[in-house]
């Protein structure tokens, strides 16, 4: 739903001209009240022992209400390289499933039980949500413990799976990956039946690490809500010869696709020092990739997506800390009331809400 009869790019210069006006013209919000989403993280997830770390509290102090926690189903089978993460083996037939059960049972569960946060499961919980009440979203990067059995969506769903990507680092069955050469060229029948799976339990389709090819073709094939909940939008979108982080994004038509949908595009936090036209190297730089998405995309299709704790050396975002002083910064740009909510979380909550709605 449009909250504001401004054009798309009308909104972005506004709003960032609205930055430059002198403290005169009226204290700008702050933003403080403003909860946080967001679409993709693994924050605390990769520590020996999670909870080690008090994530309710973190979460608390900080509004951040609506955190989708993202397991690495495929973390065994890759390793971090020069030329960016790479599958390091071939995973023996049922080790990926095997190995994602395991760690829900082990890991996952036991840690949120022990924090006493609960998952969304049902429209309620993000309604919850958005009311100040902390949820953690189950998420999974991505499919791979499918092991290209459709029938298993089922399953994981019995297990509070609300969030799924299809594909991530490794030679999957569903589709070919944005860092690797491409085998499949386009969507392969598994994908479509897996989409479709998603849609009927009410589990929201993630699109991030996809080929241009495949997200078209999801995009034609089946009206599930999808959404892309992790990278950024480059000049022209990446190739799989590129540099990891380019290959990593998307083209700025490829994004308007998704946003034609009613999808969303999330803003990671990785750090690319090498490169200095890269737009992400600060908080407030963060904020100002944040002001060129809504000008590129509108308001309603753009969010946090930051992959806390899984964005590389030196991230632009460490903590929701950082991510609290970006929506202080996005505030104080005038945006209107509506858009910042919807930047912040109430985009996340909408396509969760909608996907959910079947179950």
């Amino acid at each position: 739903m449009h909250t504001t009869s401004i054009s798309r790019r009308g909104l972005g210069l506004w709003a960032l001209g609205s930055w430059l006006l002198p403290a005169s013209a009226g204290a700008p919000p702050t933003g403080a009240r403003t909860p946080i989403g967001d679409t993709h993280s693994h924050i605390a997830m990769m520590r020996k022992n999670p909870l080690e770390f008090d994530l309710p509290k973190h979460l608390a102090e900080t509004g951040t209400t609506l955190m989708a926690w993202t397991l690495v189903d495929d973390i065994h089978w890759i390793k971090a390289t020069p030329h960016g993460i790479k599958q390091t083996g071939a995973p023996a037939p049922g080790a990926l499933w095997a190995s994602f059960q395991k760690m829900v049972a082990e890991r996952y569960d036991p840690a949120l039980k022990q924090w006493d946060l609960p998952k969304v499961l049902v429209p309620a919980d993000v309604d919850a949500a958005l009311a100040g009440k902390v949820h953690v979203v189950m998420a999974s990067e991505s499919a791979n413990f499918l092991e290209g059995r459709p029938e298993r969506v089922a399953l994981a769903h019995a297990m509070g799976l609300r969030h799924l990507q299809l594909v991530h680092y490794i030679e999957s069955p569903l589709g070919d990956l944005q860092t690797e050469p491409p085998h499949h060229h386009g969507m392969p029948p598994a994908a479509l039946q897996v989409i479709q799976e998603c849609k009927r339990l009410g589990i929201l389709v993630d699109l991030a690490h996809s080929t241009p090819e495949f997200v078209d073709a999801a995009l034609a094939a089946s009206d599930a809500t999808m959404i892309w909940s992790h990278s950024w939008v480059s000049r022209r979108g990446g190739s799989w010869k590129d540099s990891a982080y380019l290959a990593r994004s998307l083209s700025p038509q490829q994004a308007r696709r998704i946003a034609a949908r009613g999808g969303i595009v999330g803003l990671w936090s990785v750090s690319v020092p090498s490169d200095s036209g890269y737009p992400l190297h600060s908080v407030r730089s963060y904020a100002n990739e944040i002001m060129r998405m809504v000008d590129l995309l509108g308001p309603e299709a753009v969010a946090f997506g930051t992959d806390m704790d899984g964005a590389g050396r030196n991230p632009v975002l460490t903590h929701y800390t950082d991510l609290r002083e970006v929506v202080e910064n996005l505030a104080k740009r005038g945006l209107p009331e509506a858009a910042l909510h919807n930047i912040c979380i109430g985009n996340y909550a909408r396509v969760l809400k909608k996907a959910m709605a079947t179950s």
